[in-house]
């Protein structure tokens, strides 16, 4: 990854995506959504993972399935343990992206995180949607086989039907994320948000230098004569 005082990249030279152009044309609005993205999805994931753990260690097994489906959680909860490294490592870089000093190099820096993601971290974000994805597949199939018991005061729920509801959890906050997001930007966009320089930035990198003319008397003696 390279560092923040590496050289520019020409902004021509990224990708031509939808997503270039809204941190070119939207900086500081497009860093604070990011980072707040980051520490939203890093509350939410960690309740996620909270709640599959709660299966794995109190939910009833109810049949051979059930112990795949317990195994699937198990490697969605070890698979789950790197990230929090790469989220803490991801959320500053894009506080040190809404720090710059000038909205070009906010936009530079946002670009070149853009560019450089960490490769095990989109591994394991990859992962996760796949596992959720089989995970539904999964526990629809079991659901429909699974014939209705008779008494449905007695019945206990299987582990298929407490997983169906993780995965309805899961999905709820897939949505409930991106909708906070494009609020959250949207909101940014009509705000007085300061998007120039800041004023302590110009003032510090800002030369002030006063100039003083020098006349001797006679100078002064022939400009009061051209005044006359």
């Amino acid at each position: 990854r390279p560092l923040a005082g590496s050289a520019a990249l020409p902004l021509m030279d990224q990708d031509d995506s939808p997503m270039v152009e809204i941190f070119t044309l939207f900086p500081h609005e497009s860093a604070t959504v990011m980072q707040r993205g980051i520490e939203f999805g890093i509350v939410c994931s960690s309740l996620s993972v909270l709640h599959c753990t709660a299966l794995v260690l109190w939910a009833p097994d109810a049949g051979c399935w059930d112990g795949l489906l317990r195994g699937l959680c198990l490697a969605r909860i070890m698979l789950a343990a790197p990230r929090p490294y790469f989220w803490v490592r991801t959320r500053r870089l894009f506080v040190q992206a809404r720090c710059q000093p000038t909205p070009q190099l906010v936009t530079q820096r946002l670009l070149d995180i853009y560019a450089h993601p960490f490769g095990l971290e989109r591994g394991l974000l990859l992962f996760y949607y796949a596992w959720l994805g089989l995970a539904t597949l999964l526990v629809c199939v079991l659901r429909c086989d699974d014939p209705p018991s008779e008494d449905l005061s007695q019945e206990q729920p299987s582990f298929a039907q407490h997983l169906w509801k993780h995965c309805l959890l899961n999905y709820a906050i897939v949505v409930l994320h991106r909708v906070l997001c494009v609020l959250l930007f949207y909101h940014l966009m009509r705000s007085d948000l300061r998007r120039g320089i800041q004023p302590e930035v110009l003032e510090k990198y800002s030369k002030r230098v006063s100039f003083r003319r020098e006349t001797s008397p006679k100078t002064e003696q022939n400009l009061a004569g051209d005044h006359e």
